[in-house]
């Protein structure tokens, strides 16, 4: 019988990667699993013996190599970094960095709508990524996730206690629960066969900000008034909110492609590889927020 192959992450200390290892570690199937983080006294205080950490950082591609010695299957965690120029080397660096380390099996967490286009723009460095993993002649595998309907949740908060949500218009988004991409992540990373296969991390079904806004008005029992922003007036928000002008603009991008449709995709993938269905965003911020 055969040894389960090695695994290993980036971006171990970060709420994603938690969360996949949480569900990894559950399925009990005896993986060895290597944590690459920039933290990983707080990685080893979390998961204790069950793993191995090493320490990591996607501007150290010699670091990486080491980091990534001996690991099979391998989880790229996209970085953080959305200054211009450097979330498409840094992820350059670490594909470098594992084929030189022997990895054989690389697996990437991107984005529904990732398209190529202008330089920096989110769905752009994922597309670039996408294909620097492809060329990268290894096995490859996608997964493609949709908004967090986590990332909802402090707006709705704001929007409990001033009695308007104000955001973006345009079309409705498949949003996704963090903890529910996380399963979907854990059981790809686990199981063997998916070299080649593009899988899609979405809800049950797309929903509005005017849907959210009533799902969070329901929990908490006070109304709530949707006001929807257009291009411009959430580009006039952004700023007003201190971003730099670049990231004002590499946001207000990713805002369009969403009034376009761009995440108005849904999949049965969650439920068809780990058994059960992902949450409905509208449930899953009203439960949420009960209680705030």
């Amino acid at each position: 019988m055969m040894a389960n192959p090695t695994l290993g992450m980036t971006g171990a200390s970060g709420q994603l990667a938690t969360g996949v290892l949480r569900h990894l570690l559950a399925q009990q199937e005896g993986h060895d699993v290597v944590a690459v983080t920039r933290t990983p006294d707080k990685v080893a205080q979390a998961f204790g013996s069950h793993l191995t950490v090493r320490t990591g950082d996607f501007d150290n591609e010699g670091g990486l190599v080491a980091a990534f010695k001996g690991v099979e299957r391998l989880l790229l965690i996209p970085a953080t970094d959305l200054t211009p120029d450097v979330r498409p080397r840094q992820h350059r660096t670490a594909i470098t960095a594992a084929v030189a380390a022997g990895v054989r099996h690389i697996i990437y967490v991107s984005s529904v709508g990732a398209r190529p286009g202008r330089r920096d723009g989110l769905l752009e460095t994922h597309f670039a990524t996408e294909q620097a993993v492809i060329g990268s002649g290894l096995p490859w595998t996608l997964i493609r996730m949709n908004i967090y309907a986590d990332s909802q949740l402090d707006a709705l908060r704001r929007a409990v206690a001033s009695g308007v949500h104000a955001a973006a218009d345009g079309a409705p988004y498949a949003y996704v629960v963090r903890d529910d991409l996380a399963r979907l992540t854990a059981a790809v990373l686990g199981s063997e066969g998916h070299e080649g296969v593009t899988f899609h991390g979405t809800g049950p079904a797309s929903v509005n900000q005017a849907q959210l806004a009533e799902a969070a008005s329901r929990a908490i029992g006070v109304p709530i008034r949707y006001q929807p922003l257009d291009k411009d007036a959430s580009a006039a928000g952004l700023a007003a909110a201190g971003l730099p002008p670049f990231l004002v603009d590499v946001l207000s991008r990713f805002q369009q492609a969403g009034r376009e449709g761009a995440f108005d995709l849904v999949s049965g993938d969650i439920a068809r590889l780990t058994g059960k269905p992902p949450r409905l965003a509208t449930e899953f911020v009203a439960e949420m927020l009960k209680g705030t």
